[in-house]
């Protein structure tokens, strides 16, 4: 469930400690993003008034970087307000910490947390607020020159940033950063949407230049088109997690606004946004699916992101098809769902294993939820069709192209040779296609 923050939302303490929808992250760190990947020695970003910097003791150090580092920083923050306190315990382990910050324990994310928090500790991460004196993030006290191998059970934050994070802290959605996982320029465009909202007038949308966005959000001599490229990326899979906000870009930029439904829709006609995810059979063709809401619209000129309402709502298109097979997630537990990230498609596709006396067919959603009437069937043989839901033609071309060019993984799948996610990302193939715009 994605969380709809009323602009301007007021820090209240009571609200910090115990709703646990949200997670408090300081606005600094939604503005810019941080090292995407290790580099050696130190590291600066500033834009309008605002920078980020870290510092290292020696110049062949590497600075923390990465996934790990900014799911390490919104646990901190956010503990750090709940529990309205500087001095912060992060656990026995690594296993202790990524479970309370919602992270898996396995192994790579545990080794990944592990250096990336001790990499942390060796360097002096400082942040500069609307052109004010920079702030250390950590106590110096408690810092080590060099990366070491002893676990760090407590850290202790800096007052002055303590202070100003009590006051800037802006809520993220737990859910939906749960989600993002491991995709740091998608956990930064998240953050950076949460930023924008909050601070906006109800009803009302912002609109960033992309020369702007590469400054905050690029990598290192980035051309503006790759940036653009990864970006649009990275606004897809935020899209298809979250359902309280509106998306729009153009070649000007990108347009922020918040979702808002008509008031006291007809239950039949506008059903509720939210609609809870169910592991039951999707509905048989003939019953046609209940459509979505309306999407706000984007300001004249500018086609939706790709995944808005409009993508977002079934489509029904009529296929000339012997009755529908089994779906694609039915009777079995663990579907496989690769997200926009993984195939370069607007939604997610859903593989399964198969039974022998069936043809493979696979499922589409707009989300990471196989919710049954918010998903289409494609049958695969004798030739791609939709069976059940709709797609658009140009989104149907696009999932088409994808399928040829994963034939061979959702076969595995099907046969049950791939069982889990971890080995079908590493077989997943993109297809080639043009802009999501």
């Amino acid at each position: 469930m994605s969380v709809l923050v009323p602009p301007a939302i007021a820090l209240n303490r009571g609200e910090a400690r115990s709703d646990p929808r949200f997670i408090w992250h300081h606005a600094a760190f939604s503005q810019m993003a941080l090292p995407f990947s290790a580099s050696s020695g130190s590291w600066r970003r500033e834009v309008d008034g605002a920078g980020l910097a870290i510092e290292v003791a020696e110049a062949d150090q590497l600075v923390p970087s990465g996934w790990a580092l900014r799911r390490l920083l919104m646990h901190v923050c956010d503990k750090a307000v709940r529990t309205e306190s500087a001095v912060l315990e992060m656990g026995a382990d690594a296993a202790a910490l990524a479970a309370e910050a919602g992270l898996p324990a396995t192994e790579p994310v545990l080794q990944e947390l592990t250096t990336q928090l001790e990499r942390l500790a060796a360097a002096r991460l400082s942040l500069s607020w609307d052109k004010d004196q920079a702030l250390a993030v950590f106590d110096a006290r408690g810092q080590r020159r060099r990366p070491g191998t002893e676990w760090r059970s407590r850290i202790r934050l800096s007052s002055r940033f303590h202070a100003s994070l009590m006051e800037h802290a802006i809520p993220l959605d737990r859910e939906i950063v749960g989600t993002l996982a491991a995709e740091s320029l998608a956990l930064d465009a998240h953050g950076w949407i949460r930023y924008v909202l909050h601070n906006q007038p109800a009803g009302q949308t912002t609109t960033v230049p992309w020369p702007d966005l590469l400054r905050r959000f690029g990598g290192p001599g980035q051309e503006p088109q790759a940036f653009r490229a990864s970006f649009e990326d990275a606004l897809r899979m935020v899209f298809a997690a979250d359902y309280s906000i509106s998306l729009a870009a153009d070649d000007e930029g990108v347009t922020v606004g918040s979702f808002v439904p008509e008031a006291e829709p007809a239950p039949e006609a506008r059903p509720s946004r939210e609609e809870p995810a169910a592991p039951a059979p999707v509905p048989p063709p003939a019953a046609a699916p209940r459509p979505a809401p309306p999407a706000a619209s984007p300001p004249p000129g500018r086609s939706p992101a790709a995944g808005d309402e409009a993508s977002r709502a079934p489509r029904r298109v009529e296929a000339n098809a012997a009755p529908a097979p089994a779906p694609a997630v039915r009777n079995t537990p663990q579907p496989i769902g690769l997200g926009p990230h993984l195939t370069g498609l607007p939604g997610v596709i859903w593989l399964r294993r198969g039974g022998s006396d069936e043809p493979v067919v696979i499922a589409v959603t707009p989300s990471m939820r196989p919710e049954p009437n918010r998903m289409t069937t494609l049958m695969l043989e004798p030739l791609v069709m939709q069976i059940s839901g709709g797609l658009y033609q140009d989104e149907f071309t696009k999932v088409s192209s994808w399928i040829m060019a994963n034939r061979d993984l959702i076969d595995l799948v099907w046969e049950g040779e791939i069982k889990t996610l971890e080995e079908a990302s590493s077989r997943v193939r993109k297809a080639p296609a043009p802009g999501w715009r």
